[in-house]
């Protein structure tokens, strides 16, 4: 995300979203409108829809993707 001068803070991941919007309200927190054009319709929108409907099935599902980040099939050692 060099080019749009974004910085993005990675280990949010393991945060579940609803965490975060309780984070938010109990501090009242001002959330910036989003801009986005792609909001709602990117391919990250589907893979979040995509985990929600796989964990009714498969409720490990979250944990299994978060062990294979952390395991990094290119070799390189995560720990957040």
């Amino acid at each position: 995300m060099d080019r749009s001068k974004i910085t993005l803070i990675r280990p949010l991941i393991y945060t579940p979203e609803k965490d975060i919007r309780r984070f938010i309200r109990k501090n009242n927190l001002e959330v910036m409108k989003k801009v986005c054009p792609m909001d709602g319709t990117s391919k990250r929108e589907d893979m979040k829809n995509l985990i929600i409907n796989l964990t009714k099935d498969i409720p490990m599902v979250r944990a299994n993707l978060f062990g294979a980040i952390q395991r990094n099939i290119w070799g390189r050692s995560f720990n957040p």
